[in-house]
Order: structure tokens, then C-alpha cells, then sequence
């Protein structure tokens, strides 16, 4: 009798009042952890992700920074949305973008550090480990991680246009609201089958397995609105990209031609965690989820957009 006490307190009316504010709070605090890194506490985040060399942020070279000023040329973005969008060195070797241009506290674009380099001798392969190991650069692998490493100037336009547009939109906001909308799912559903189906009667068992069930419903709810967003909003990045010129359906195939041999190597070179993480194509390994289009998808979209501005011109070519 003793142990259904604290139990059955939740059915009773401020038991019921109890779960509701714990349950609201729970929502308001997740949605909260979502938004602030990308909006009040970007500069922290931004601080996270920064890419230092002894213990000193290191800044983007001259270079780049006209690289990233042509970008914002080629996009027309408006002098407001220019003055919200800042790049930075990010650590790692892959573009990074973080909160919004509907937003007042900005954008945070990151360049990794290999678009700082030419040729393959600029890469500093001393410094590059794989799992804490160091890397055979004359081997088959190593050439071919080095080959992916080194992007064309066009095609580092094309990423970094690529992130900004990321960015100009209001993603942020979508999925912000998506934890608090799945936990107040998951609690009036609850509610209502209990009422419906008299469960406060039933056994704590039969309660408890009820909202196992719809807990893990919502959970998956949430990662599938999470995801159908963040595909949505790829798709149309990549419609935006095809937009500005057959130049850069060009550039994203080599783009994205980079991305997938660079896992590849990395695929070989990690070993077990490599074929873990990446597919033998060069695809990331998600599990039943998909939070992002897959590389070969998005690589084999521009090739048939390349192959659809090519019939014109041969048809043209013809005639003449």
C-alpha cells in the first residue's frame, strides 16, 4: 500500500497540476536550449567551435575574407543581412553555420581551415591525426585524403554561399519550437487516453506502459519534423545554388565529389569507427534517421541539373 502512494498522488488534482507545470517547464527549457546557442549565446558557441593554435583564435586570411565579400556580392544579400553575417575560423575540416538572419544577434558562418590552402604542400600534415594517429601521406589513402582536402577557388565560393544561405532563413525559429510542441503532444495525448479509456483506474502498469508508447511516438515525431526541416531547407539551398549560373552546378559536383572522397579516406583510415560513421560511398551513417540529405543525393541532383543545361545548348547547336 505504502509503495502506490506517491504514484497514485499524480492522479489526484495537484498531482495532476504538478505534472503540468514540470511538463511545461520541461518544454519551455528544451526549446530554450535550442534557440539561445543559436541566438543570445552564438558567441559562446562560436567560442566552442573556434579553431586556435596555442591557446590564440586564429583569424581568417586575407584571402578568404575577400573570398567570403564576393560571396555576399554574388548573393545580393541586403546591408542589413551583410552587417548580421560574420565569418570565423572553425576547427575542423568542415563548414560550419549557426543561427539566423531574422534574428538581431546574427550569423555565424565558419570556414575550416583547408580552404587556406593552394596545393596539396600547404597541407600542414604534421598537425592532421586520424583517431591520434598520424597519417601516411604518400600511401593510397593519404593522397587521396590530400586531393580531397584542396578545393578550387570557385568551389569554396560555392560552399560558403552555400552555408550563408543556410542561414537565411528562419530554420532556427522552426526548430526551436519543435521540443515544446512534441512534449505538449505527448501530454495531452496522454491525457486524453486516460480519460477516454479510464486509465486513472487501471493499474499503474497499464498507465506506465501507455506512456512509453507515446513518449517514444513523440520522440520520433519531434525527430521527424527536426529532420524534414533540415531537408526542406537543403533542397531548397541547392535550388537557390543551381540559380546563380551553370558555373556553380559545376562547382557543386566537385563539391560534393570533395566531401564524398574525403569520408572514403576516412572511412579506410578510422577503421571500425570509420565504417561506423561513413558508408562506403562516402555517405554518413545515420541509422532509420535522416537529418540531412545524403552527399551522393545532393552530388547526383547537380549532375542532372548540369545534364539538363547541356541539352538546350546541344539542341541550340544542332539548329545553328
Amino acid at each position: 500500500m505504502t509503495t502506490r502512494k506517491p504514484i497514485s498522488w499524480f492522479i489526484t488534482e495537484k498531482g495532476r497540476k504538478f505534472s503540468f507545470a514540470i511538463v511545461t517547464g520541461a518544454g519551455i527549457a528544451l526549446s530554450c536550449a535550442r534557440f539561445m546557442p543559436q541566438t543570445l549565446f552564438l558567441e559562446k558557441y562560436k567560442d566552442f567551435v573556434h579553431y586556435y593554435k596555442d591557446g590564440e583564435r586564429v583569424g581568417i586570411p586575407r584571402e578568404l575574407s575577400s573570398r567570403y565579400d564576393k560571396c555576399l556580392e554574388i548573393l545580393k544579400l541586403t546591408d542589413t543581412h551583410r552587417k548580421l553575417i560574420q565569418p570565423f575560423s572553425v576547427f575542423g575540416f568542415d563548414l560550419f553555420h549557426a543561427g539566423s538572419t531574422s534574428s538581431k544577434f546574427g550569423v555565424a558562418i565558419g570556414i575550416p581551415v583547408n580552404f587556406a590552402y593552394n596545393s596539396v604542400d600547404d597541407i600542414k600534415k604534421d598537425s592532421i591525426q586520424v583517431n591520434q594517429k598520424n597519417i601516411n601521406w604518400e600511401s593510397e589513402l593519404g593522397k587521396k585524403l590530400a586531393n580531397a582536402l584542396i578545393l578550387p577557388d570557385k568551389v569554396q565560393e560555392f560552399a560558403i554561399c552555400r552555408e550563408i544561405l543556410m542561414a537565411n532563413n528562419n530554420k532556427v525559429v522552426f526548430e526551436s519550437c519543435y521540443p515544446f510542441m512534441s512534449i505538449f503532444f505527448v501530454y495531452n495525448l496522454c491525457q486524453y487516453l486516460n480519460k477516454r479509456l479510464n486509465l486513472y483506474a487501471a493499474h499503474p502498469l497499464v498507465r506506465s506502459t501507455m506512456y512509453t508508447i507515446v513518449g517514444l511516438f513523440g520522440v520520433g515525431t519531434y525527430f521527424l519534423m527536426k529532420d524534414l526541416t533540415e531537408v526542406h531547407y537543403e533542397t531548397d539551398v541547392d535550388k537557390q545554388l543551381c540559380e546563380l549560373g551553370p558555373e556553380y552546378v559545376e562547382n557543386g559536383v566537385i563539391f560534393y565529389e570533395k566531401l564524398l572522397q574525403r569520408n572514403q579516406a576516412l572511412r579506410e583510415l578510422m577503421g571500425s569507427e570509420g565504417e561506423r560513421k561513413y558508408t562506403k560511398m562516402g555517405n554518413e551513417n545515420y541509422g532509420i534517421r535522416q537529418p540531412r540529405i545524403a552527399l551522393i543525393h545532393r552530388k547526383q541532383f547537380f549532375e542532372l541539373q548540369l545534364k539538363e543545361k547541356a541539352l538546350p545548348e546541344e539542341q541550340d547547336s544542332l539548329e545553328e
